[in-house]
């Protein structure tokens, strides 16, 4: 039966074309390396992989917490509910979100498809985002990709071949690996009940006759050791097909040691070759971190997240900064981000200092929500909430209490102390490097085009 989802198949298959043309370019493009890749070509190589470290290592962490001690192919292909907002303890995706609540499934195809039952959710934002091994989102469920509408799913890797059942909505990957992220808006801690319903209106299941789920054999744990990073996107690249998408270009990087290989290939590579691995990712992971807000359209202080974030193509530098430092970000149409390292006259946000953001009275022009998010930047490259003496770690349109100045315009003050003023709008910083993000869920016209961005963040003392 061919697949009735129509919203769902387009967004793949329009998304899939235009990979495919790009992928097969880069492949006729294909430079010959000599025996010992140069620097820039270590480096292209080292984006192609990464992402794949990271995508590893966000799957073996799935079900870590719920599931304590529980090997990780028991911990696949099942739902893993949060049942708070994320906190400082949330430590699974770097840069998380306060706005919604997660849900989140690693699933295996190799075995066969698995079935998905999404509840319809007319009256609150959610988003259920279906990401490659690659960290692509190739389709989207939710308010406004389906209306609010949910259905049965049928999710299938890139060599299944069979007939999607009656009722049933084609999905198709093209790795085997997929990650599942639910979104929820939550209102506050009061509609947490309310949104528990939503989330148990969710079901997972095999199809008749699949097969076992397969674990992994290298452990993704430091994205600055060259071996694990090598061998971590070896082994996902097992995992699936080399025919379509992303996996079709890893011949462009095999010179360098990047090829599938299900135990990994960092101890096959030639010594010198390792010694240069061994030197040159820690420098790459740091141009990573520079890149995340340096390699986008600079705003008012503020890096704007462009078109292609969530959906890469060919731009594995730009996936590869994005899974490092905001891992399994929406598509454009879903959310813009914006964020900064630095206040609006370029200086580095300092903890000693204090600074302002003024959300004009006119709002913020989405047909979702917007929010205000501190973190605190990890050695690695990584951002995390920090804790606080008032545990808040956005704000929002949503915020409760939300106090707004006469004029009907916000007032965001961002300080380690708590302000002297009464009634203001405090987000506590950390006291080291930090990062503040903006985003915007279901952004309009003047967001999506430019003609909107963030007020800038003022240094008051």
């Amino acid at each position: 039966m061919t697949d009735t989802a129509a919203p769902v198949r387009l967004a793949w298959h329009r998304r899939h074309v235009l990979a495919a043309a790009a992928g097969g370019a880069a492949l006729a493009a294909a430079p010959s390396w000599a025996a010992a890749p140069g620097d820039a070509a270590l480096a292209a190589a080292f984006d192609y992989a990464y992402p794949l470290f990271e995508f590893s290592r966000a799957m073996q962490r799935i079900g870590e917490r719920a599931k304590p001690g529980t090997p990780l192919a028991e911990r696949l292909n099942q739902i893993f509910h949060r049942r708070v907002l994320a906190d400082h303890t949330a430590r699974q995706v770097t840069a998380p979100n306060n706005d919604t609540i997660y849900s989140s499934c690693f699933m295996d195809l190799s075995g066969g498809p698995m079935i998905l039952g999404v509840p319809d959710v007319p009256d609150r934002y959610f988003s259920v985002s279906l990401m490659n091994a690659f960290t692509d989102n190739f389709a989207m469920i939710g308010t406004r990709a389906t209306g609010g509408k949910g259905g049965t799913f049928w999710i299938a890797g890139p060599d299944w071949q069979g007939t999607v059942p009656a009722g049933a909505r084609l999905i198709r990957s093209e790795t085997n690996d997929i990650w599942m992220l639910i979104r929820i808006l939550v209102t506050g801690p009061t509609d947490l009940p309310a949104v528990h319903k939503v989330q148990d209106g969710f079901s997972l299941a095999p199809a008749p006759g699949r097969g076992p789920v397969r674990p992994l054999a290298v452990r993704a744990v430091n994205g600055e050791d060259a071996a694990q990073v090598l061998d971590a996107a070896a082994e996902m690249l097992s995992r699936s097909p080399d025919s379509v998408g992303p996996a079709r270009r890893w011949r462009r990087f095999a010179e360098a040691g990047v090829r599938p290989a299900p135990g990994g290939v960092f101890a096959t590579l030639p010594p010198a070759l390792q010694a240069r691995w061994r030197a040159a990712v820690p420098g790459l992971v740091a141009g990573l971190r520079a890149s995340f807000t340096a390699a986008v359209r600079q705003v008012k202080g503020w890096a704007a997240s462009t078109g292609e974030v969530g959906v890469f193509g060919d731009n594995d530098h730009l996936r590869a900064a994005v899974a490092l430092s905001g891992l399994a970000a929406l598509p454009p149409e879903e959310a813009r981000y914006f964020s900064s390292v630095r206040d609006n006259d370029r200086r580095p946000l300092e903890p000693g200092s204090r600074y302002r953001i003024r959300i004009p009275a006119a709002g913020v022009p989405v047909d979702g929500f917007w929010s205000v998010t501190m973190y605190a930047a990890e050695p690695d490259g990584r951002y995390f909430f920090v804790e606080n003496p008032i545990g808040r770690y956005a704000v929002s349109d949503r915020t409760p209490g939300l106090v707004r100045r006469a004029d009907g315009s916000i007032d965001i003050l961002m300080s380690r102390e708590r302000p002297a003023e009464p009634d203001v709008n405090w987000l506590p910083m950390p006291d080291g490097p930090m990062r503040i993000s903006f985003r915007c869920y279901l952004p309009q016209a003047p967001i999506r085009d430019g003609r909107w961005t963030p007020p800038p963040i003022e240094r008051l003392s």
